[in-house]
């Protein structure tokens, strides 16, 4: 008389569980990756909307800009942003070149900045 066992052994169960262990640490892997993607689309936006206003209160402004560097914290949707500008002369002594520089609070502008835009603004007459 011979017994037959039904089920599965050991080495088959050990097996079936690192399958799903592999496929649950690929699955935490992509979520995580999706994550980080969408807080670098979060912070490029908030830099592109800080950048906009940038832009508008250097074009607003009454006075001719001057040679120079100028830096500064902006707080937006939560957020505490750097930005930098570095104006410069160009051939033309009627046009100015205005580099604007953002990064996070927590990082130096001196890192690679989040978002960076060239503006030229022309002197009125």
């Amino acid at each position: 008389m011979s017994i037959k066992h039904k089920g599965f052994t050991l080495i088959e169960v050990m097996i079936a569980l690192a399958v799903v262990a592999i496929g649950l640490l690929a699955t935490l892997n992509a979520a995580n990756q999706e994550i980080r993607g969408a807080s670098l689309t979060q912070d490029k936006m908030t830099a592109y909307w800080l950048m906009q206003n940038k832009m508008a209160e250097i074009r607003l402004e009454s006075t001719w800009p001057s040679i120079k560097q100028n830096k500064g914290t902006d707080k937006i949707f939560g957020q505490s942003w750097r930005w930098q500008t570095d104006t410069k002369k160009t051939d033309n002594p009627k046009i100015r070149k205005v580099k604007i520089s953002l990064s996070p609070a927590m990082a130096g502008i001196t890192e690679e900045p989040v978002l960076q835009q060239t503006i030229y603004i022309g002197q009125s007459e």
